[in-house]
């Protein structure tokens, strides 16, 4: 069977974009996943788990929107994968999520290892002492298209407690029970029902640790593309946080693409050498709790240096990211010379393309920079499966997802819905630079909870 040839539309056009340099070098290395895809789009049956690890420039899903939509109109969808309600963290999200609560919740990011809450699978933590505390998330429509889910995996404390699930089906709470230092994730629920949303409420006293659910489709064949992005992280704050190591094995990832070094490059005096040794040591830590998941590096677009003039450190950045993928036999795709090199940002900002803090982008240069990586992944797509087309008696079966960890004990009818309408919209989210130091990260979060 030929596999049909993956054209994706192509990115706009600016006159100091490098579009014939726009590949993937090295794609080579990625050829496990290549060919996970091509079965996928063959046989619609399966799952490819892509995991997109990053900083500021991923956190608001303007870059990944653009990826996940592209993979999953092609491979198919099966999930929103996953999230973390960060306006009850009063911080910045996505468009297409939405958080409310009926609590007040401590939190912290993990570009902060001064507090003593934990940072988990999405960068965050957050925790609250209130009684039947409720983390509310649901999905609103992106662009015209609603985004479903029936099946949720909860990423919480370590200790065994109780909680009520309501989902935006019915109007029944399932009772639901986590075990003593059960291994991540916390509690897998899967639904009869497609939803919208779900409130997950704990019963029993003590705090309420949440770090993030994934949004996944049971049953369906295509491609969950989990997006964790964390304002002002590095490699090395990822790298030494151990509950984040924990949990993201759980996402039992096919493909692992690393975005960060904008934060690394506020450091005038950091060395090629010491960059590449922060990457070497993700990668090391990837394939201890994924072995055999290739690795792909994207360098950073180009940015200011307190606003002054562009930062020639992201030189430094690109040259030690390509050094280290290249000895641990990883993909790269360096957008750092694709973005026009050291000239970038003055070229990208006088397009209108870069933020205003002269670090981050507009929505439109977000969106160029996501249309230029899916276009660069196509191409080494289609390359592969033209040379390799699917073969079922060499079809590599994706193993099935984990089995449920929590059974409902008993149905009890629900004190409220899902709250249809988000909390706290009026709210001024935290756009601060990754550049700008934490402020007070334990400070108290009051949302307010309709549906009570």
């Amino acid at each position: 069977m030929d596999t049909v040839k993956w054209n994706v539309p192509a990115p706009d056009h600016y006159a100091f974009i490098r579009y014939d340099e726009n590949v993937i070098s090295h794609h080579g290395d990625l050829d496990s996943v290549f060919r996970k895809l091509v079965a996928l789009h063959a046989t619609h049956k399966g799952r490819v788990n892509i995991v997109h690890i990053g900083d500021s420039h991923l956190q608001a899903d303007g870059i990944t929107s653009v990826l996940r939509n592209g993979f999953q109109a092609y491979f198919g969808n099966a999930g929103r994968g996953l999230v973390f309600p960060y306006s009850l963290a009063n911080t910045n999200g996505p468009k297409d999520l939405h958080a409310s609560s009926n609590a007040t919740w401590h939190s912290n990011r993990i570009t902060n290892n001064t507090s003593p809450i934990e940072t988990g699978i999405c960068g965050y933590g957050m925790v609250s002492a209130h009684k039947d505390a409720t983390v509310n998330v649901w999905l609103k429509d992106d662009n015209g298209n609603p985004e479903y889910f029936n099946r949720m995996v909860f990423f919480l404390g370590k200790q065994k407690e109780d909680y009520l699930l309501t989902d935006s089906s019915k109007g029944n709470s399932i009772s639901l029970s986590t075990l003593e230092e059960a291994n991540s994730p916390s509690l897998v629920y899967e639904s009869d029902a497609l939803l919208s949303g779900c409130a997950l409420t704990k019963t029993t006293f003590g705090d309420y640790q949440f770090y993030g659910v994934s949004l996944e489709r049971k049953d369906t064949g295509g491609v969950v593309y989990h997006t964790i992005g964390a304002n002002g992280a590095r490699y090395d704050q990822y790298a030494g946080s151990s509950l984040f190591w924990q949990q993201l094995k759980a996402l039992n990832g096919d493909l692992f693409i690393i975005s960060m070094g904008t934060n690394e490059a506020q450091n005038p005096d950091l060395t090629e050498q010491a960059m590449a040794a922060l990457c070497d040591s993700m990668i090391h830590k990837i394939h201890q709790i994924a072995p055999g998941a290739p690795v792909l590096i994207t360098t950073p677009a180009g940015s200011y240096y307190k606003t002054k003039h562009p930062n020639v450190v992201l030189t430094k950045v690109t040259t030690g990211l390509i050094r280290s993928a290249e000895k641990n036999s990883a993909a790269y795709w360096d957008l750092y010379d694709i973005s026009g090199g050291k000239k970038s940002p003055a070229a990208w900002k006088h397009s209108g393309l870069l933020g205003h803090d002269l670090v981050h982008y507009q929505p439109k240069g977000y969106q160029l920079q996501g249309q230029l990586l899916l276009n660069a992944f196509a191409k080494a797509y289609n390359n592969y499966a033209k040379l390799h087309p699917y073969n079922p008696e060499s079809a590599v079966h994706k193993k099935p997802a984990p089995k449920t960890i929590a059974k409902p004990k008993a149905e009890k009818k629900a004190d409220a819905p899902v709250n249809p309408q988000p909390a706290g919209e009026n709210k001024k989210p935290d756009t601060r630079p990754d550049t700008v130091p934490l402020r007070n990260n334990n400070s108290k979060i009051h949302v307010k909870y309709e549906g009570r």
